[in-house]
């Protein structure tokens, strides 16, 4: 396996991963709450909104904030610790080095430094 190979496994989210479930888990949460207003008629407009809030934030808000803890932890050698990080080709959204589109990792400088040029 190599380098480039194994920075793409190593992590888990991106920045377009954690948005794109998050816009995934709220189409589903608006579905259900519209499903569940529709067909529960003992319910007022109050609770449905409480019920539909709290769903929001435990299927939507609450796993895109542990998402994007676990990316900053995974990623967090690789924003402190490498000379890409001063790139100003390096795009930490994806951890990529925007100039040869590949995952830049601790153990893997895509251009060796040779292209690396100051933000």
């Amino acid at each position: 396996m190599s380098s480039s190979e194994s920075a793409e496994n190593r992590y888990r989210n991106t920045i377009g991963s954690i948005v794109s479930w998050g816009i995934f888990r709220m189409a589903l949460v608006i579905g259900v709450s519209l499903l569940f207003a529709e067909y529960v008629r003992w319910i007022d407009y109050s609770t449905w909104a409480i019920i539909t809030l709290v769903m929001l934030y435990a299927a939507v808000v609450h796993p895109m904030q542990v998402q994007y803890r676990i990316y900053r932890e995974e990623t967090l050698a690789v924003m402190d610790g490498t000379l890409c990080s001063t790139c100003k080709y390096f795009e930490p959204t994806g951890v990529l080095c925007s100039k040869l589109d590949e995952h830049v990792s601790e153990d893997h400088i895509p251009c060796e430094g040779e292209l690396w040029e100051p933000e």
